[in-house]
């Protein structure tokens, strides 16, 4: 029996009491949903009842310890003080405007979070170091509470498991409390959520040997996650029947580390997509989170049975969105242990990772890197995304190690404004004719090429078009693991 929550139905308060709940009571018993998006979809099987939030605590009402009050304000980090509170004690998450009607149902104040003073990190960082020895220390919920960029989301996937969920922007005081909190946690840990600079954001957690999973869209973890569930393509790419004599061409669609547009909007018809009621007569990979399998499961596997011809590989880069030639090196061998366990689970073989290409200088160390990952029979191989060229400044240079390649993206399908709506046929005809200038040398490295399509940039029909006018006399699309696995056959090194 599932209890069922209709977001739409709840004022933003009522939101913010429901996510907190959501992660308290599924921690012992995975029975409360909350209807929004896609959700409901992935759910079968059980009986679903609706309820309203208020019906929900009074129905849980002995899991919960008394109330940790906040105002609940766009600007506001109170509304992660209180998750952070609840996952180390119970207290149920309440905005200050509803404390009467919870109490009304024989709920305490526990804590009145409004008492705490200081700037938004300093705040953050006394509850943190008040909670601290109750927190579990192998994950933290970074979600943003910015103005318009504010979610009441994701949040009970933390307090289901006891992290620390919080928020800092890029000045100096939040930046050092973003440090602290790091450094203060377990390495090679998720982090959950998302950020204002994602260059500075994954900076400092790829230094401090962590890794992020882009999801401050996301609902539902707490009910979804903890599954044995395992995941098995539909097709693989098979190199042997792949026509001779061409130019080799792999698209590859990136970002699919995001695991909330997986989940909501991709696992739907929409302008960026699964290829559901679109031309799927030619091949695609899209990069694909391994993580997700663990944190939704039912939504991975909802993905995956409905493919048609696209093929899926490791969304950056692998377990989580890390900058791997800047991660501590020993904590990077454990980072691709958890990689090829969850691409193994995930049915994934190719990996994406993303980098800046001045950090590639050190040939020797690149290597040593990369055998972190190539050591494990599962990973083929590797396409690699390299900043700050829009993905494309590898220019389709290939490293090789355990006589396996990771091939940089050489021309991507990225708009330069990043609007889907300014893309126009004069710019898609002009890469079209650099790829169709490319030579036909399968035992050179040249004779290859990986083509970025950037998911906000372009929408499925700005690549149909894209494709179709690619010379079909010169140029074969193949899919990822294909590309790999025929230059690993045919070029000469």
């Amino acid at each position: 029996m599932v209890y069922v929550l209709n977001f739409a139905d709840m004022t933003d308060e009522e939101r913010a009491v429901a996510v907190c709940l959501q992660g308290i009571v599924n921690r012992s018993r995975k029975c409360l949903l909350i209807d929004a998006d896609n959700y409901v979809s992935y759910v079968s099987g059980v009986e679903k009842i609706s309820i309203d939030v208020y019906s929900a605590t009074q129905k849980f009402l002995g899991l919960l310890n008394g109330m940790a009050v906040y105002k609940l304000d766009c600007h506001d980090v109170g509304i992660n003080m209180a998750a952070t509170y609840a996952a180390a004690t119970d207290a149920l998450g309440v905005p200050d405007v509803l404390v009467s009607k919870f109490a009304d149902l024989g709920l305490s104040v526990n804590v009145d979070l409004r008492e705490i003073d200081g700037s938004n990190a300093e705040r953050q960082r006394k509850v943190f170091d008040l909670c601290y020895d109750k927190l579990n220390k192998n994950g933290l919920i970074h979600q943003v509470v910015n103005g318009n960029n504010f979610h009441i989301r994701l949040r009970d996937l933390g307090i289901c498991n006891r992290w620390a969920c919080v928020y800092t922007g890029e000045s100096e005081g939040d930046r050092a409390f973003r440090q602290y909190v790091l450094s203060k946690l377990n390495k090679n840990i998720p982090v959950y959520g998302w950020n204002d600079d994602e260059i500075a954001f994954i900076k400092d957690i790829s230094q401090f040997g962590d890794y992020a999973l882009p999801s401050d869209w996301s609902l539902n973890h707490s009910f979804f996650g903890k599954s044995d569930t395992s995941l098995k393509q539909k097709l693989h790419g098979n190199a042997s029947r792949v026509p001779s004599n061409k130019h080799y061409v792999a698209l590859v669609v990136s970002d699919g580390d995001n695991i909330q547009w997986l989940e909501r909007d991709f696992a739907v018809t929409s302008s960026y997509g699964q290829r559901l009621e679109t031309d799927c007569s030619y091949k695609m990979s899209w990069t694909f989170s391994p993580s997700l399998v663990s944190v939704c499961p039912a939504g991975a596997k909802y993905i995956v049975d409905r493919a048609k011809e696209d093929y899926f590989i490791s969304g950056v880069s692998g377990i989580g969105y890390a900058n791997c030639l800047s991660y501590p090196r020993k904590y990077l061998d454990e980072f691709a242990m958890q990689t090829a366990i969850a691409m193994a689970k995930s049915d994934l073989s190719v990996l994406c990772m993303l980098d800046n290409v001045a950090e590639t200088a050190d040939e020797k160390s690149v290597v040593d890197r990369l055998h972190c990952f190539t050591k494990f029979d599962t990973i083929k191989g590797g396409i690699w995304e390299l900043d700050p060229d829009r993905y494309g400044s590898g220019q389709g240079k290939v490293w090789w190690s355990d006589g396996k390649p990771f091939v940089s993206v050489r021309f991507t399908l990225w708009y330069p404004t990043c609007n889907m709506a300014d893309v126009t046929t004069d710019w898609l005809d002009e890469i079209a004719a650099k790829v169709n200038s490319m030579p036909i040398a399968p035992s050179s490295e040249c004779g290859y090429s990986v083509v970025n399509v950037h998911p906000w940039t372009m929408n499925q029909q700005s690549v149909d078009y894209f494709v179709s006018k690619l010379d079909k006399s010169k140029v074969e699309l193949v899919y990822a693991d294909e590309l790999i696995e025929l230059m690993k056959k045919n070029v000469r090194r």
